[in-house]
């Protein structure tokens, strides 16, 4: 007689009770990131609608760019700088977190500084971002002298270069205050225009181009074009000399022209690939389509100074007016470039760093991705109203803060997205290491896009969070 085996009903996975090292630091740093722009987004309301009317764009820009896109250019070029590099950054997992709490203090001491009027203050704030920027451009070229992927290594400059310009930014930011109070007022625009481009389109900008080259490919899950990494390497010369000139072109206004010309050239070795990229494989994600937004808000703005500072530098212009062509083209620059990357990149990177498993990573990028065309629609359509100086102001008011509340699905998507995977672990869904596409280069240094696994005994062996993992 055959032996009778008894059924016995499946039982559900046990939860997974782990504790998960890596996704509770990307958590932590990335609360720091929002604390800013959330911050932001608060201080700009109370401008518009009147408490704090008196002190004008300057203490929310600032908020926005300084607090909020510095600590996100503080965390997330660590992040790229190990994964292209294949190496440990100096000191790891606690110097990034001392480089962000320092960056953070510095932000607080110069926003209060300036706004008190406490030269001391700004001064100390101002020094504290400055030493923060520097010590991270060492880690840079300290790991890249060890880099073990030397096709990818040369992009990890784009960060190095991209801090030592924040320090240089932050350095010109103080100057300019300083003249500005003792009664200077040409030298103060001079150096304001040299702040203002240095820390837009050098830090800023250099940050975003240097990381598109990678992350844009694996964005649309995608391979990289071959000339990538090589144009990219060879335009960041053209992108640190455009912006000098930039800069200059306070003091003699036809080097806007030049200076935009040449950071156009270093631009299109990342842009052109990307294009490409996007032929084959069209963008279709909220993440995907807010990046390739802002790039075209970036490109719009960065004529807008050209052209506009080059002609109001001509004939016998107001020594001044290169100053106020800078100062309309903050507010695109900050929301529709900036902000609209930090978005992507958040929309994008939001279900790697949560993790889970394949079946969580669908459900947390369906979150990120809720009405996605109607948010970035509507965004974009009122921000370009909400700059346009010829519409009367309570429309530009109110096209601004409909844009803002379009983008606050962002934090509140990311919210939603660390709920729904609490849920499905308190339901007994296993849930694995994250993350859900990690940018590695192989042993050939071939660039690919590569899934992570859904087992959840270990993650991706190149994995530059395995360092901060064991660093807590």
């Amino acid at each position: 007689m055959k032996n009778k085996v008894a059924l016995r009903p499946a039982l559900p996975p046990p939860p997974d009770t782990r504790r998960h090292p890596r996704r509770t630091t990307q958590v932590r740093r990335n609360l720091v990131v929002l604390a800013w722009v959330l911050a932001a987004a608060l201080l700009a309301l109370l401008v518009l609608t009147g408490p704090l009317a008196a002190w004008g764009q300057w203490l929310p820009l600032h908020t926005l760019l300084l607090g909020g896109i510095g600590s996100a250019i503080t965390v997330w070029s660590a992040h790229f700088a190990d994964t292209l590099l294949r190496r440990p950054a100096l000191g790891g997992a606690t110097l990034l977190d001392v480089r962000l709490y320092a960056h953070s203090l510095g932000a607080v001491l110069v926003l209060a500084g300036i706004t008190a009027g406490r030269d001391d203050l700004t001064l100390a704030g101002v020094g504290v971002v400055v030493a923060s920027a520097l010590a991270g451009a060492l880690s840079i070229a300290l790991q890249y002298r060890r880099a073990l992927a030397p096709r990818l290594a040369g992009l990890a400059l784009h960060y190095a270069v991209a801090l030592v310009l924040l320090a240089v930014g932050a350095a010109l930011g103080y100057l300019t205050n300083w003249a500005n109070d003792h009664g200077r007022a040409p030298l103060s625009d001079a150096l304001y225009v040299a702040h203002t481009t240095t820390m837009l389109l050098g830090f800023v900008g250099t940050t975003v181009l240097g990381t598109l080259t990678v992350l844009w490919p694996t964005m649309l899950r995608t391979k990289m074009e071959p000339e990538a990494p090589r144009w990219a390497r060879a335009g960041l010369p053209l992108l640190v000399a455009g912006t000098a000139l930039l800069a200059a072109a306070g003091i003699w206004a036809p080097l806007a022209a030049l200076g935009t010309l040449a950071y156009l050239a270093g631009a299109a070795g990342v842009l052109v690939p990307a294009w490409r990229t996007a032929q084959r494989v069209p963008p279709t994600s909220f993440a995907t389509a807010s990046a390739a937004a802002a790039v075209a808000w970036f490109l719009a703005c960065l004529l807008w100074v050209g052209v506009g500072v080059s002609v109001a530098g001509s004939g016998d212009a107001d020594p001044g007016a290169a100053r106020d062509v800078i100062h309309a083209v903050r507010v695109p620059l900050a929301a529709g470039f900036a902000l609209q990357v930090l978005a992507a990149a958040l929309s994008y990177l939001t279900p790697v760093m949560l993790g889970g498993g394949p079946t969580v990573t669908r459900a947390t990028n369906a979150i990120m991705d809720r009405a996605a065309t109607y948010r970035l629609v509507t965004a974009n359509a009122c921000l370009l109203l909400a700059v346009l100086a010829p519409l009367p102001w309570p429309v530009r008011a109110v096209t601004g803060l409909v844009a803002g509340v379009c983008a606050a699905y962002v934090p509140v998507g990311m919210v939603l997205a660390w709920a729904e995977l609490r849920r499905r672990k308190a339901d007994g869904v296993a849930t694995s290491q994250p993350a859900a596409h990690a940018v590695v280069p192989s042993h050939s240094d071939a660039d690919v896009v590569v899934p992570a696994r859904p087992a959840a005994d270990s993650p991706a062996p190149t994995d530059p969070e395995q360092k901060d993992a064991r660093d807590e």
